[in-house]
């Protein structure tokens, strides 16, 4: 009797350490993201060399595959409008807060917070004379985003109309469709001077070469925010969104010249 106490004991004993083993993989494992989900990103041109790497690395670590993680690159403002017409996107980096805060108006994204910030500069083509804001009305082709939808371009706008000189410069403008683009025509001597970010000038290496810094005061924060949108979020949005704010996400942006939000 002593022995089938014994034994029915040590079955108990073993049936409970095995079903707490199983609890703990499943606690362990709700911390990974999905295997099988997918996520679109939809993304400020000016990321794209920071958010690619941050990207390809968290899917390397995680084995996902390459389609798991797609990134739409491109003016924040033409992202927001396909964000409203129903792209299927699961998180928004805007260059401004104004394309984050019209979402938030019509309650599509979720945990909006400051992401990184940047800041303003003027190039012109490398080898070329450098150009101070106050000769900017000397200059024959001014490259700028679209003011509509390209928050580098109405960042440059507000310096230009704060220097006083908008409506006199604005004959000489060519727009681009991001802050990519604006740097490709400089680098290419398409285009005399242009309004880029920081970022986008270190990138270009010696295809450019900063003229100016605008001042502060001159235009809006460049302050980047990034959200969750509602429509399409998952635990992968959830957990590339956590990567990408942590410690080890924002150093990466500041590889690359960003200003990390503290």
């Amino acid at each position: 009797m002593r022995k089938l106490l014994f034994v029915l004991m040590s079955i108990c004993m073993l049936a409970l350490v095995v079903g707490c083993g199983n609890d703990a993989g499943k606690t362990a494992d709700s911390t990974k993201p999905s295997t099988s989900e997918k996520i679109t990103i939809q993304a400020a041109a000016s990321l794209k060399g920071a958010l690619t790497e941050l990207a390809d690395a968290y899917k390397k670590e995680y084995h996902l595959a390459d389609d798991q993680i797609v990134i739409n690159f491109a003016g924040s403002g033409t992202l927001r409008q396909q964000i409203e017409q129903g792209a299927p996107a699961s998180l928004f980096i805007s260059a401004d807060e104004k394309n984050m805060k019209m979402l938030q108006e019509k309650e599509l994204v979720t945990d909006v917070k400051p992401f990184v910030t940047n800041e303003l500069v003027l190039v012109v083509p490398k080898g070329q004379p450098k150009i101070e804001l106050s000769q900017i009305t000397s200059v024959k082709r001014i490259v700028l985003g679209n003011p509509d939808t390209v928050p580098a371009g109405n960042y440059g706008k507000q310096v230009l109309t704060k220097l006083g000189v908008w409506d006199q410069v604005e004959p000489n403008v060519v727009y681009a469709k991001d802050v990519k683009a604006v740097t490709a025509s400089i680098s290419q001597s398409a285009g005399d001077a242009g309004f880029i970010y920081k970022t986008d000038a270190i990138a270009a290496g010696d295809a450019v070469q900063i003229s100016a810094v605008t001042p502060a005061d001159s235009h809006d924060p460049v302050i980047y925010p990034v959200g969750i949108i509602k429509k399409y979020d998952n635990a992968l949005a959830k957990d590339f969104y956590k990567y990408v704010t942590s410690p080890e996400g924002q150093k990466v942006l500041e590889k690359y010249g960003f200003s990390t939000s503290k």
